[in-house]
């Protein structure tokens, strides 16, 4: 801990000396690969299920202007129609968002949820019944779609323990993804200087076809970033 720099972490995840917490106990052996997802889907949910806004209920602390602020640029990497597969949705706001980012590009984007946590599933089901069915429960390194797969997915690198990551990928690449779609990776806050996330795929062999970032509000030394992987084919 004594080379991070707390005021970086806590931009990255508040939670962050949590998050350090359960992954020394994964690597130290005290809990196992599914005692660190119960753990880390302990950090969310009792918080999630208890606020009282759409976007607090999928982690956010603002409101609808800092939400569009901090989400809006995954619309770049929108360019046609398709489904559109939310991993961990939560409350479901950004499978709104992103059908109405669709919109303002002239793109009609079909949204689907999938969360690890069941409560949190069936919370998104009751605030979107229109979506009911759309919406999964599962862990996306095993989770594969009963039917159709998906034209874009987005996922978050922490949804699996850092040495699983790649295998998590290429799981939805290779069993979630449209053969012509796109991956598109939320990396959320990271160093202006690093690509960490990135670099990480890239060096395994996978194929970083567009990026984009924005600059974070409070401290010049992160930005919010994103990039994306198009499926085998093309």
């Amino acid at each position: 801990m004594a080379d991070r720099d707390p005021a970086i972490e806590c931009l990255k995840d508040g939670a962050w000396r949590e998050i350090l917490a359960i992954d020394r106990a994964l690597e130290e052996g005290r809990i196992d690969e599914e005692g660190w997802h119960a753990a880390m889907a302990s950090l969310v949910k009792a918080s999630y299920l208890s606020a009282d806004n759409p976007y607090a209920q999928a982690g956010h602390s603002g409101n609808a202007a800092t939400w569009h602020a901090s989400r809006g640029f995954i619309a770049e990497a929108f360019q046609r129609d398709g489904s559109f597969l939310d991993v961990g949705c939560a409350s479901g706001i950004l499978m709104e968002s992103a059908r109405q980012w669709g919109a303002e590009k002239h793109l009609t984007i079909e949204p689907y949820g999938l969360d690890i946590i069941p409560e949190l599933a069936e919370f998104a089901r009751r605030r979107l019944p229109q979506w009911a069915d759309r919406i999964h429960v599962g862990n996306i390194r095993k989770w594969q779609p009963a039917g159709q797969r998906f034209d874009f997915v987005l996922i978050r690198p922490e949804y699996a323990p850092a040495v699983r990551r790649p295998e998590m990928m290429r799981h939805v690449v290779d069993k979630v993804l449209h053969p012509k779609g796109r991956l598109i990776v939320f990396v959320g806050t990271e160093e202006t200087d690093f690509r960490r996330a990135e670099s990480s795929l890239s060096n395994l062999g996978f194929n970083i076809t567009g990026r984009a970032e924005i600059p974070h509000t409070k401290d010049t030394r992160v930005v919010r970033r994103l990039f994306w992987i198009d499926g085998c084919g093309g």
